[in-house]
């Protein structure tokens, strides 16, 4: 008798779990199709001919990432809930297809990368900014998107495999403001909570961008950061 409520114990579990895997299948679908769509739309409106394949993990970091054996980039389940548009969503994934570029040119690119990983993370913001527009997403998203998770942790700087977050913004706003300035001029995510929230915390920083670009003539001068 005990073995048989054993065994019938264990087929009810074994029976769960499949039916929660199919559940949890169904329900995770789309974000993986969202992944997907948005990455090879980026590689497709930038003619990117090096492969690379995105996955959606139902783990919850809050975290993406590219892999330079398998040039998978990877999406977490937990880094899903901070993001409220597309576009931020393809501000990660340009910035992690930037990685993966370099990723394709070698081992000794990759080596530099190890060695470097700051300069190779700001390489990637910027290089994720022009992977944006030329897909169409309002490069905007992507100071919306760090200003979200990007940390601010000066204590461990030195040892950091990232910049700090408020250098990070600074660079990817005069970035846009040199090279882009019309989405500046024009932004649709003016009244955003938390682009308004970085106008607060950088007003020092912009202002100084600003000055570094007075002198030029060019567009981006009469710009107001709104």
């Amino acid at each position: 008798m005990k073995k048989f409520l054993l065994c019938l114990l264990m087929m009810c579990f074994s029976l769960n779990c499949c039916f929660a895997d199919e559940l949890r299948l169904d329900l995770e679908s789309k974000y993986q199709k969202k992944v997907m769509q948005i990455g090879f739309r980026i590689l497709n409106a930038n003619g990117i001919d090096k492969r690379m394949v995105f996955s959606y993990v139902p783990e919850k970091k809050v975290n993406a990432g590219a892999f330079a054996s398998s040039k998978n980039i990877v999406v977490y389940k937990g880094l899903l809930p901070y993001f409220d548009t597309d576009d931020e969503l393809a501000a990660v994934l340009s910035h992690e297809i930037a990685h993966g570029l370099d990723y394709h040119a070698g081992f000794w690119r990759r080596m530099a990368m190890a060695m470097s990983s700051k300069k190779y993370e700001e390489k990637a913001d910027k290089k994720g900014i022009d992977l944006m527009v030329n897909a169409g997403y309002n490069p905007v998203a992507m100071i919306i998107a760090l200003n979200k998770i990007a940390s601010e942790e000066n204590w461990y700087e030195r040892n950091a495999t990232h910049p700090v977050g408020s250098d990070r913004l600074a660079y990817i706003y005069e970035y846009i403001y040199a090279k882009y300035p019309a989405y500046l001029a024009d932004n649709e995510f003016r009244t955003n909570l938390y682009y308004q929230n970085f106008l607060l915390t950088s007003q020092k920083d912009r202002e100084e961008i600003r000055k570094k670009y007075s002198h030029q003539y060019t567009p981006v001068s009469n710009i107001k950061a709104k």
